[in-house]
């Protein structure tokens, strides 16, 4: 049986001062009409219903979570009393799946990705399903990149592994960090190089397998908690657990050490929404590459991403910025330092803002 585990954690930070401490970006209808969350879970349905998805999210964003996807029992919510990354939330998941279904097999989404050719990317979900049920692999996807993108991490592909199937399985050979301009430029034009989406295709028997090798700690904290997963008294034994582990991504704490880890490359028109720069892909543009949602006037103004649901935004003569505005707050940023709008957390909380994050 396949599962969809979808990891709705994260704050959003960089998309302030729309995502909030209460309605981080996952929760919010950001690249579309539909919340991210919601296009997620629409998406896998082909693949996986509704009956056995898993939504894994911050305790204080549980009820908006289930008054946005009605669909889901209760106990299809993982509650997480802090964040700990990636793996503690992957290994919650795959325990509790496991116990259901030694066979189980897990399709691991982020709530926050945008995939414009959702028939290939269902297509790669089943195929990649497929392989892992043969045999004891960990599938990572990789985007097939299109610019030499610095934002995001890479994946460098080896050997073509299971070459009868579409699309092909490739090993592993190195996970690399963002890396610089002329690096990414250089991972382009190599083609062997994937970016990292962070999506993951595996058994749960054969990623808690890993975790006991390579992060044994973590995974002894959620195995002992295992037996509480959907009584009354999982929050607490999920919190008493949550004390004990470390903060650590599946890539650092698993992908990179383990040697059943493939890749399989795909063109999804996929896009990892990350910041206010990254929707000038995903919006409609005009001609001048401004990027607009609500209503804006750009008067010889280009390239700039403007968020306006509020009041008219006229721009004059601007090049290369970010606008958002909201009832409480205005944000306004050069595109280049999109990443940078977290650092307004710290400096509005010492500044007396707390009630605006």
């Amino acid at each position: 049986m396949i599962y969809g585990v979808i990891m709705a954690g994260g704050s959003g930070t960089r998309f302030w001062p729309h995502s909030r401490r209460n309605r981080p970006k996952q929760l919010l209808s950001i690249a579309g009409q539909k919340t991210m969350i919601r296009v997620t879970v629409d998406r896998i349905t082909p693949v996986v219903p509704h009956d056995r998805i898993i939504v894994i999210a911050g305790s204080s964003h549980v009820e908006e979570i289930r008054r946005q996807l009605p669909e889901l029992n209760n106990d299809q919510i993982l509650a997480e009393p802090v964040g700990r990354n990636t793996a503690a939330c992957i290994a919650l998941a795959a325990y509790k799946l496991r116990a259901a279904d030694p066979e189980a097999i897990m399709l691991v989404l982020p709530a926050d990705h945008s995939i414009g050719k959702e028939r290939e990317f269902v297509a790669a979900l089943r195929a990649a399903a497929n392989a892992v049920a043969k045999e004891e692999y960990l599938v990572t996807f990789g985007i097939v990149p299109d610019r030499p993108e610095t934002g995001y991490g890479y994946i460098r592909i080896g050997d073509s592994r299971l070459t009868n199937m579409s699309p092909k399985l490739y090993k592993v050979e190195q996970f690399v960090e963002k890396p610089d301009l002329a690096t990414a430029a250089s991972c382009l034009a190599s083609r062997k190089y994937m970016w990292n989406s962070g999506m993951f295709v595996w058994k749960a028997a054969d990623i808690i397998k890993s975790l006991d090798t390579h992060l044994p700690r973590l995974s002894n904290a959620i195995k002992d908690i295992s037996g509480f997963l959907g009584t009354p008294d999982e929050g607490r034994a999920i919190s008493q657990a949550y004390e004990q582990i470390e903060a650590v991504s599946i890539d650092h704490g698993v992908m990179e050490k383990a040697d059943n880890v493939l890749c399989m490359p795909i063109d999804v028109d996929w896009n990892d929404l990350g910041t206010w720069d990254s929707l000038a892909r995903v919006w409609d543009s005009d001609s001048s590459g401004n990027a607009l949602r609500g209503r804006a006037v750009m008067v010889e103004s280009r390239d700039c991403v403007v968020s306006s649901p509020h009041k008219l935004a006229a721009l004059i003569g601007i090049a290369n910025l970010i606008v958002v505005d909201t009832p409480d707050a205005l944000m306004i940023c050069r595109r280049d330092r999109a990443q940078d709008v977290r650092k307004l957390h710290e400096i509005l909380k010492n500044q007396g803002y707390e009630h605006l994050l």
